[in-house]
Protein backbone atom coordinates (compact mmCIF):
# COMPACT_ATOMS: atom_id res chain seq x y z
CA UNK A 1 0.00 0.00 0.00
CA UNK A 2 1.40 3.40 -0.94
CA UNK A 3 2.01 6.20 1.54
CA UNK A 4 -0.79 8.27 -0.05
CA UNK A 5 -3.22 5.37 0.29
CA UNK A 6 -2.35 5.00 3.98
CA UNK A 7 -2.86 8.74 4.52
CA UNK A 8 -6.20 8.58 2.69
CA UNK A 9 -7.37 5.62 4.77
CA UNK A 10 -6.32 7.32 7.99
CA UNK A 11 -8.23 10.42 6.95
CA UNK A 12 -11.31 8.37 6.11
CA UNK A 13 -11.12 6.57 9.45
CA UNK A 14 -10.91 9.91 11.29
CA UNK A 15 -13.85 11.28 9.28
CA UNK A 16 -15.97 8.20 10.05
CA UNK A 17 -15.09 8.44 13.75
CA UNK A 18 -16.15 12.09 13.80
CA UNK A 19 -19.36 11.36 11.90
CA UNK A 20 -20.09 8.50 14.28
CA UNK A 21 -19.68 10.75 17.33
CA UNK A 22 -21.94 13.40 15.77
CA UNK A 23 -24.54 10.86 14.69
CA UNK A 24 -24.72 9.32 18.16
CA UNK A 25 -25.04 12.81 19.63
CA UNK A 26 -27.98 13.43 17.29
CA UNK A 27 -29.61 10.12 18.23
CA UNK A 28 -29.18 8.13 15.04
CA UNK A 29 -29.21 4.86 16.90
CA UNK A 30 -32.69 3.45 16.43
CA UNK A 31 -34.56 0.97 18.56
CA UNK A 32 -35.95 -2.33 17.37
CA UNK A 33 -39.50 -0.99 16.91
CA UNK A 34 -38.27 1.86 14.68
CA UNK A 35 -36.21 -0.49 12.52
CA UNK A 36 -39.15 -2.92 12.30
CA UNK A 37 -41.49 -0.12 11.19
CA UNK A 38 -39.06 1.15 8.54
CA UNK A 39 -38.38 -2.37 7.27
CA UNK A 40 -42.11 -3.14 7.05
CA UNK A 41 -42.79 0.13 5.24
CA UNK A 42 -40.07 -0.42 2.65
CA UNK A 43 -40.76 -4.12 2.10
CA UNK A 44 -44.47 -3.48 1.61
CA UNK A 45 -44.02 -0.40 -0.60
CA UNK A 46 -41.55 -2.09 -2.95
CA UNK A 47 -43.03 -5.61 -2.64
CA UNK A 48 -39.78 -7.25 -1.65
CA UNK A 49 -40.02 -11.00 -1.11
CA UNK A 50 -38.35 -11.07 2.31
CA UNK A 51 -39.61 -10.54 5.84
CA UNK A 52 -39.15 -7.38 7.90
CA UNK A 53 -37.84 -9.62 10.67
CA UNK A 54 -34.94 -10.73 8.46
CA UNK A 55 -34.05 -7.09 7.85
CA UNK A 56 -34.25 -6.29 11.58
CA UNK A 57 -32.01 -9.21 12.50
CA UNK A 58 -29.41 -8.31 9.90
CA UNK A 59 -29.48 -4.63 10.90
CA UNK A 60 -28.88 -5.76 14.49
CA UNK A 61 -25.95 -8.00 13.52
CA UNK A 62 -24.42 -5.44 11.19
CA UNK A 63 -24.81 -2.17 13.11
CA UNK A 64 -26.70 -2.72 16.37
CA UNK A 65 -29.21 -0.26 14.82
CA UNK A 66 -26.59 2.50 14.57
CA UNK A 67 -27.39 4.46 11.38
CA UNK A 68 -23.92 6.02 11.37
CA UNK A 69 -22.03 2.72 11.48
CA UNK A 70 -19.33 2.44 8.84
CA UNK A 71 -16.29 0.29 8.25
CA UNK A 72 -13.69 0.13 5.56
CA UNK A 73 -13.30 -3.29 3.93
CA UNK A 74 -9.64 -3.31 2.86
CA UNK A 75 -9.86 -6.66 1.06
CA UNK A 76 -12.62 -5.18 -1.15
CA UNK A 77 -11.32 -1.59 -1.21
CA UNK A 78 -14.86 -0.50 -0.36
CA UNK A 79 -16.83 0.60 2.69
CA UNK A 80 -19.88 -0.85 4.42
CA UNK A 81 -22.19 1.87 5.69
CA UNK A 82 -25.41 2.45 7.61
CA UNK A 83 -27.88 0.25 9.46
CA UNK A 84 -27.55 -2.59 6.98
CA UNK A 85 -23.80 -2.12 6.32
CA UNK A 86 -24.37 -2.40 2.59
CA UNK A 87 -21.23 -2.00 0.53
CA UNK A 88 -21.35 1.20 -1.48
CA UNK A 89 -20.46 -0.71 -4.66
CA UNK A 90 -23.29 -3.19 -4.04
CA UNK A 91 -25.84 -0.42 -3.48
CA UNK A 92 -24.71 1.36 -6.65
CA UNK A 93 -24.86 -1.89 -8.62
CA UNK A 94 -28.37 -2.59 -7.32
CA UNK A 95 -29.47 0.91 -8.41
CA UNK A 96 -27.78 1.03 -11.82
CA UNK A 97 -27.83 -2.57 -13.02
CA UNK A 98 -30.54 -4.41 -11.12
CA UNK A 99 -33.44 -1.93 -11.18
CA UNK A 100 -33.53 -1.09 -7.47
CA UNK A 101 -33.48 2.62 -8.22
CA UNK A 102 -36.24 4.09 -6.01
CA UNK A 103 -33.59 5.92 -3.97
CA UNK A 104 -31.33 6.78 -6.90
CA UNK A 105 -27.66 5.92 -7.10
CA UNK A 106 -26.44 6.29 -3.52
CA UNK A 107 -23.38 7.91 -2.02
CA UNK A 108 -21.81 6.79 1.23
CA UNK A 109 -23.62 9.64 3.00
CA UNK A 110 -26.93 8.45 1.52
CA UNK A 111 -26.40 5.02 3.06
CA UNK A 112 -26.27 6.63 6.51
CA UNK A 113 -29.89 7.69 6.00
CA UNK A 114 -32.03 5.07 7.75
CA UNK A 115 -34.57 4.57 4.95
CA UNK A 116 -31.92 4.50 2.25
CA UNK A 117 -29.83 1.96 4.14
CA UNK A 118 -32.81 -0.29 4.80
CA UNK A 119 -33.95 0.07 1.18
CA UNK A 120 -30.63 -1.07 -0.28
CA UNK A 121 -30.08 -3.78 2.35
CA UNK A 122 -33.59 -5.12 1.75
CA UNK A 123 -33.12 -4.80 -2.03
CA UNK A 124 -30.00 -6.96 -1.81
CA UNK A 125 -31.84 -9.51 0.33
CA UNK A 126 -34.70 -9.48 -2.19
CA UNK A 127 -32.24 -10.02 -5.04
CA UNK A 128 -30.59 -12.89 -3.16
CA UNK A 129 -33.96 -14.48 -2.34
CA UNK A 130 -34.41 -15.21 -6.06
CA UNK A 131 -30.78 -15.51 -7.08
CA UNK A 132 -30.45 -16.96 -10.59
CA UNK A 133 -34.22 -17.46 -10.80
CA UNK A 134 -34.37 -19.94 -7.93
CA UNK A 135 -36.21 -19.41 -4.65
CA UNK A 136 -33.58 -19.50 -1.88
CA UNK A 137 -33.78 -20.58 1.76
CA UNK A 138 -33.46 -18.18 4.66
CA UNK A 139 -30.08 -19.68 5.55
CA UNK A 140 -28.76 -19.33 1.99
CA UNK A 141 -29.92 -15.69 1.79
CA UNK A 142 -28.36 -14.77 5.14
CA UNK A 143 -25.05 -16.46 4.35
CA UNK A 144 -24.97 -14.83 0.90
CA UNK A 145 -25.70 -11.41 2.42
CA UNK A 146 -22.55 -11.82 4.48
CA UNK A 147 -20.21 -13.53 2.04
CA UNK A 148 -21.74 -13.11 -1.39
CA UNK A 149 -23.61 -15.73 -3.41
CA UNK A 150 -21.82 -19.06 -3.47
CA UNK A 151 -19.22 -18.19 -0.84
CA UNK A 152 -20.11 -20.37 2.15
CA UNK A 153 -17.13 -20.22 4.52
CA UNK A 154 -16.31 -20.33 8.18
CA UNK A 155 -17.17 -16.65 8.34
CA UNK A 156 -20.62 -17.25 6.84
CA UNK A 157 -21.12 -20.12 9.29
CA UNK A 158 -20.41 -17.74 12.17
CA UNK A 159 -22.70 -15.14 10.61
CA UNK A 160 -25.53 -17.68 10.34
CA UNK A 161 -25.06 -18.49 14.04
CA UNK A 162 -25.26 -14.77 14.88
CA UNK A 163 -28.46 -14.59 12.85
CA UNK A 164 -30.00 -17.53 14.73
CA UNK A 165 -29.03 -15.88 18.02
CA UNK A 166 -30.62 -12.60 16.80
CA UNK A 167 -33.89 -14.48 16.25
CA UNK A 168 -34.09 -14.93 20.02
CA UNK A 169 -32.90 -11.42 20.88
CA UNK A 170 -34.62 -9.13 18.38
CA UNK A 171 -37.37 -11.31 16.92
Amino acid sequence: MTRNAVILLAGLAATFALLHKRAVAFGLTLDQVEVQMLASEIINRYRFSISPEMVVRIAWIESHFDASASRYEPHLQDASTGLMQTLLSTARWLATDMGYSAYGVPTMADLMDTKTSIYFGAAYLDYLSRYRGKSRSEEWIVRAYNGGPGHSTGATNAYWQKYLKAKGEVG
